[in-house]
């Protein structure tokens, strides 16, 4: 009877372990509300642009009608921005800046 005691125990310990193996967390984790609307998004992207333009009219001088500045958000939240010049056949590159909408710093050089 106590062989038989002692092999229950073992038999229902390995059980218990193993079925406390690979459980899979389903606990809710709601997501972050980082997530910004579209019009936020068109507000964001023209903050970046007039941003990219200060540093452009501060460090390049003024700049021209036919000057354009393209901005593209990146996965980690900065806007890299491609500020050129339209010539007509063809564009002239002016700056490849990393604007970080949230500090408002910018990088020159980046691409």
């Amino acid at each position: 009877m106590k062989r038989f005691k002692i092999k229950m125990l073992i038999i229902l310990s390995a059980v218990v372990i193993l079925s406390g193996c690979g459980k899979v967390d389903t606990t809710y984790k709601p997501k972050e509300s980082s997530e910004l609307t579209k019009e936020q998004k068109v507000v964001e992207e023209r903050m970046v642009i007039q941003i990219a333009k200060n540093y452009v009219k501060k460090t390049y001088g003024e700049f021209t009608d036919n000057q354009h500045f393209d901005a593209k958000k990146e996965k980690d939240g900065t806007y890299t921005v491609h500020v050129y010049r339209d010539l007509g056949n063809f564009n002239e590159g002016i700056a490849w800046l990393n604007v970080n909408p949230k500090t408002k710093k910018v990088i020159d050089g980046v691409h």
